[in-house]
């Protein structure tokens, strides 16, 4: 006998538990399947948007969890060699959004927050969606602990692997990224180190660069290594200290509590809609981790979601749903995907100048993309 519910939920990531608290708020009946026996605890996406922040105060988790983030007001960047820098002050967009700055705080401090707002038993562990069957009427989800669930629609939200979106007959069009990332990080305080840094920094010289991120307890050093280089010459202290070295002159020899190296990926669903079944996450679209923009998105495609649901059951046309998979799916092709990949710059050392010479309304643009806002919202009902 299946177990009945108003939607099902595949995978407890920030993205499945934050559409299942935002279906909840409204009313709407919802159990979660998630194959691993607890949260995930990797280390993932750090960065949080302002219109995220706003959806995570709207969902009533995020004021406990802000005074364990860090921050960020300011963006820096600045010329290695010369010196030569500009900030900008994300104050500006404070007509826009009830929190105008980034915040670092790792995604598994935050995905707990969602799971305590859920009521017991939503989210059913060590069940990841196992078979699929859909008529007109609704969905029928069989669970690897053996249960069966029924309900009007499924939302695959999965991560990469995207089984749901697989057992949907959904395809994806994706490849791997020619570069792969070296993270280092150090308890240094990177402040005392570089003038004018608040908590996002990117460094300039002739030929690359150097992303800083400040987090609760470390701070992250973020660069491209080529695809020609093995992981274990990225990793050779040599390579670390000389990168380190060349935009942190002087400090080279600076504390090292960890490093990796990880590679990227671009991927993008065909259709995040096939009959009853949706996608949202990383199940329907996965880029570079540029900003953390991918994750930030996917909690975006959650509450348009949960909105549009919300009509639906409410006793909205279904044509609603494809409307918004349509929308959504324009949105990370036209604006998520080349905005993580990022303007390639002929001349890394230039584009301290090229921000220098933004005009206020130029500026307020640029905030405005790099904090999604001009995105976050696309696909909502009316």
């Amino acid at each position: 006998m299946a177990e009945e519910t108003d939607i099902l939920v595949a995978g407890a990531g920030p993205v499945g538990l934050a559409l299942a608290l935002a279906l909840t708020r409204r009313g709407v009946a919802v159990r979660v399947l998630e194959k691993r026996e607890a949260l995930s605890a990797a280390s993932r996406a750090s960065t949080f948007h302002p219109p995220t922040l706003d959806a995570l105060a709207e969902l009533g988790v995020l004021a406990p969890l802000l005074p364990g983030g860090v921050r960020v007001d300011r963006i820096l960047w600045r010329q290695v060699e010369t010196g030569a820098a500009t900030t900008l002050d994300l104050g500006m967009l404070a007509a826009e959004t009830g929190h105008p700055f980034r915040w670092h705080r790792e995604q598994q401090d935050v995905t707990p927050a969602l799971l305590a707002a859920l009521p017991p038993g939503c989210v059913r562990f060590r069940a990841g969606v196992t078979g699929l069957a859909q008529d007109e009427a609704g969905v029928t989800l069989h669970a690897a602990d053996g249960s069966t669930h029924r309900a009007r629609y499924a939302v695959g939200c999965d991560g990469a692997s995207g089984t749901l979106r697989g057992l949907a007959g959904i395809g994806v069009e994706g490849s791997d990224y020619a570069h792969r990332v070296l993270r280092i990080l150090t308890p240094r305080d990177l402040r005392k180190v570089v003038p004018g840094l608040d908590g996002l920094g990117y460094l300039y010289d002739a030929t690359g660069s150097c992303s800083l991120l400040r987090m609760p307890e470390v701070w992250r050093l973020i660069f491209r290594i080529p695809p020609e280089m093995t992981e274990a010459e990225a990793m050779e202290p040599a390579h670390v200290r000389g990168r380190i070295g060349r935009f942190l002159p002087g400090h080279q020899n600076l504390e090292i509590a960890g490093q990796d190296v990880y590679g990227v990926k671009r991927a993008m669903a065909t259709s995040y809609c096939a009959g009853r079944v949706l996608l949202a996450g990383d199940a329907a679209h996965l880029t570079n981790t540029r900003g953390g923009m991918n994750m930030n998105a996917g909690i975006h495609d959650a509450m348009t979601l949960a909105a549009t649901l919300g009509k639906v059951l409410e006793g909205g046309p279904d044509r609603l749903l494809q409307d918004w998979a349509a929308a959504r799916l324009r949105v990370v092709r036209d604006a998520l995907l080349p905005r993580s990949e990022g303007r390639v710059a002929a001349d890394p050392a230039a584009e301290v100048a090229r921000m220098a010479a933004l005009t206020p309304d130029q500026a307020l643009v640029w905030a405005r993309e790099a904090s999604m806002l001009d995105m976050a919202r696309v696909g909502a009902p009316g």
